[in-house]
């Protein structure tokens, strides 16, 4: 053992089965395998680490336990603090290293003397405690922020006040009275939630404080807040029914009353920077009482949840068409669609209401009987010709179309207006309007033979498809007035009109001629003057909306430019009107073909198609004269209109009926398509309109309203562009008191005519039996009272011919 550098002391010494080592007694065990030692002693050796381990952690349990009890009783020890001690800074002085924050949070405390040691401290926080009194704080003059919620205290700030105190929390305590706190001048916010005040008072000097919070308390009217520069006042589920004395809250910016028994919003408003608004779960039934808030500017959110007043209809765009500021209501985003529902609903704009109608006469057009209409006969190029006299009521629109009618009867016909309003001593129904009731004017509109209606000073005005028609059918075009929400709706549909404002602009002068028709009240009066503001503003906003703007203060004076302006969209010349009179100051386009003939420049009536539309029309005048005497009044495709005419009539003479392919692919007699370059003046002695001859009825017919509507709807009258309307020299429209030269089919019989045309060819060869052609017809019913209609003679009809065998030589 010496040799192994083991001292004798260490020698083991064996004593029967054991043996001593070291100090240490050893069990001798001779089964023991040798092999398998080493790993005994380690797995001894653990053992006994784990054995050492388990002691130590119960030790640290015992300390532990020792270390739980904090704040014995609940009385505030120096333990406790040092652990709830935080934010290490410097001293309010700067001279030292402290820390500033304790957080002391449900220890059941009771006394917190021991808090009056560190008095450096600036934010304490005892909240969840059983505290009753706050006078140890006293000492902490340099404290900022004091929560002590959910305590025990019943006295509001009972101890010296600090020198800086800005914030402090008493909320879930049991405080029923507020005391006066105009020693704390730096106090910025106040939460006295969940106690049991029932009176507010006691903070006039607290010129600082701008966050009010007095949630759940019994407070039951709104007082002790006067000139206070208060921003957040929350006053929800207390007993208030009044908002009062907040006048003098200029600096609110959020206000929360739920929870109370209000039933107006009066008192909130003049509050121009507000922002929030909680009323949830009152008592406010009347969509009115919004206007109290509806002109806050900075309001953006609004909660009236739980209120009678959500049971309107429509309650929510209600809300938001008044305030179209609002980004929230009721707990829900506003998105931009419902805003614009809401104006759509309540207020809709003048397109809206215009779209909207429009939309409802072609849904009910839609449900009747298709016909064709001699207002869509002519072509694409061309479409129909109409004048449409727009401006205020009062502006003299009525009589300026009565007189156009009179005057060019050959070229224009009044189209009379459908209205529910009482007829005046001067009007005569059929006339100035068709005068009917209101149910039959809703049954009109649901049979679909509106255009466009209108609502003006709570009456109805419209414009019937039939009106248009009987003017139309007679080769006129049509002159009509309206106010601008029926101009809107006629922009909707296919016709294109030209639209002249005619307005007066001295508001005296509108004013005057208004009183002097005694018809109108004086608000119907103020109300129709505001309305001639709206004309020029929509005039000055719209560029282009109207074709001409015609001061109407003088009448004649404004007939005189209106005359002008339709005297040189006719291609009348402006020198010489339709009565012979010189119109000195007019300017004029006259040219002169190779013969020394007079031709008087046209216009296209409705806008060209046709990009080089003036081109074509000069260029078609200086290759006139080498047309044909007979085709020397007629353009190229009017030319091929009435080669077509002709062609029909043979075909009825001749008892020729067409393939059933060809009647269903083709209709007979059609008309060509008018372009710019067909249109003519009136210098040559010819007629530039076609016609073609209406069917006969059979002599059974009946002659009331609905017979007469499917003759219209068989009629084939091609109405030209005014433009192509004025046929006859100036000559003829002096001497033959207004009217034009006689039509070819007011003056020929198709069958004479295809003699003609014949050549002279042997007679004998004519069909056995041939109706005579049927005297001139007298005018169409609906046509008898409108202005205008007396001066025009109406096409007479072909007879129809019976079938023969023979057919005629050509």
């Amino acid at each position: 053992m010496a040799d192994n550098g083991v001292s004798d002391h260490s020698s083991p010494v064996v004593e029967g089965n054991v043996v001593h080592v070291g100090g240490e007694t050893h069990v001798l065990n001779y089964d023991t395998n040798i092999l398998s030692l080493d790993n005994m002693i380690n797995d001894s050796a653990v053992i006994d680490r784990e054995e050492i381990t388990d002691e130590l952690d119960d030790a640290d349990d015992e300390v532990d336990e020792e270390d739980v009890e904090l704040s014995p009783g609940g009385i505030l020890d120096e333990e406790t603090i040092g652990r709830g001690l935080s934010n290490l800074g410097r001293s309010a002085d700067g001279a030292m290293q402290v820390y500033l924050h304790v957080t002391v949070p449900g220890f059941s405390l009771k006394d917190i003397e021991m808090i009056e040691m560190f008095v450096h401290l600036q934010k304490v926080e005892l909240p969840y405690n059983e505290i009753t009194d706050l006078s140890p704080l006293s000492h902490l003059k340099y404290m900022l922020i004091l929560d002590v919620s959910h305590n025990k205290i019943n006295r509001l700030l009972d101890f010296e006040p600090p020198k800086n105190l800005k914030e402090v929390d008493l909320s879930y305590n049991e405080i029923t009275e507020m005391s006066d706190l105009s020693q704390h001048h730096y106090l910025m916010k106040l939460n006295l939630n969940h106690n049991h005040i029932s009176e507010i008072h006691g903070l006039q000097n607290c010129q600082r404080l701008n966050t009010l919070q007095l949630a759940h308390n019994k407070i039951s009217k709104i007082q002790g807040l006067d000139c206070l520069p208060i921003q957040h006042l929350d006053l929800c589920h207390n007993q208030i029914k009044r908002i009062e004395n907040l006048e003098t809250l200029k600096k609110l910016l959020r206000v929360n009353f739920a929870g109370n028994n209000i039933r107006s919003l009066k008192g909130l408003q003049e509050h121009d920077l507000l922002e929030s608004i909680d009323l949830e779960d009152n008592e406010v039934i009347d969509i009115s009482e919004v206007k109290y808030i509806q002109d806050l500017e900075m309001l953006r959110v609004l909660n009236l949840l739980r209120n009678p007043i959500q049971e309107l209809p429509d309650y929510r765009l209600s809300i938001l068409y008044r305030m179209q500021r609002l980004n929230e209501l009721d707990r829900h985003r506003v998105e931009a669609e419902e805003k614009v529902a809401s104006v759509n609903m309540f207020n809709p704009p003048l397109e809206v209401i215009a779209a909207r109608d429009h939309i409802m006469h072609v849904v009910y057009s839609f449900l009747q009987l298709s016909r064709v209409l001699d207002s869509t006969l002519p072509s694409i190029e061309t479409p129909y010709p109409m004048l449409v006299l727009v401006g205020p009521q009062g502006s003299g629109k009525k009589n300026l179309a009565m007189k156009l009618v009179d005057e060019f009867s050959d070229y224009f016909g009044y189209a009379v207006s459908h209205t529910t309003r009482k007829k005046q001593p001067d009007e005569t129904d059929g006339v100035d309007y068709h005068f009917v009731t209101l149910e039959k004017f809703e049954m009109d509109i649901k049979m679909g033979q509106f255009l466009q209606t209108y609502q003006y000073h709570g009456d109805w005005y419209g414009l019937q498809m039939e009106s248009i028609e009987s003017v139309a059918r007679e080769g006129l075009a049509c002159v009509v007035h309206m106010e601008l929400e029926g101009v809107l709706t006629i922009k909707n549909t296919y016709f294109e009109p030209r639209y002249v404002l005619i307005m007066p602009l001295g508001r005296d002068c509108h004013e005057k001629r208004l009183r002097e028709k005694a018809a109108y009240t004086e608000s119907q009066i103020e109300y129709t003057l505001s309305r001639g503001d709206l004309y020029a503003g929509y005039n000055q906003e719209h560029p282009g909306f109207f074709d001409m703007m015609i001061d109407s203060d003088d009448i004649q004076v404004a007939y005189k430019r209106l005359r002008r302006l339709v005297m040189d969209y006719l291609g009348i010349s402006l020198n010489r009107s339709p009565a012979g009179s010189i119109d000195g100051d007019a300017e004029t386009h006259i040219e002169t073909d190779v013969h020394g003939t007079t031709q008087i420049g046209t216009r296209t009536w409705s806008k060209p198609s046709i990009a080089d539309s003036a081109g074509m029309s000069q260029a078609y005048t200086r290759t006139k004269a080498t047309q044909s005497p007979v085709q020397s009044g007629r353009g190229m495709l009017e030319e091929a209109s009435w080669r077509r005419r002709h062609s029909a009539a043979r075909d009825a003479v001749s008892g020729y009926i067409p393939p059933l392919f060809e009647q269903i692919v083709t209709q007979y007699p059609k008309t060509a398509p008018q372009t710019v370059e067909g249109q003519m003046g009136l210098g040559d002695g010819e007629v530039s309109r076609s016609y073609s001859a209406p069917v006969q009825k059979p002599p059974h017919a009946e002659s009331d309203e609905d017979s007469s509507s499917d003759e219209r709807s068989d009629s084939m009258l091609s109405v030209a562009s005014a433009g192509d309307m004025g046929g006859g020299s100036p000559e003829g429209s002096v001497h033959g008191g207004g009217k034009g030269p006689q039509l070819p089919t007011e003056t020929m019989n198709p069958l004479e005519f295809m003699e003609e045309e014949k050549g002279g060819k042997s007679q004998t060869s004519q069909p056995a039996e041939i109706h005579e052609a049927r005297p001139p017809s007298a005018p169409r019913p609906g046509s008898r009272s409108r202005p205008g209609s007396d001066r025009h003679k109406v096409l007479p009809p072909i007879s129809p011919i019976p079938k023969v065998n023979y057919i005629p030589e050509y």
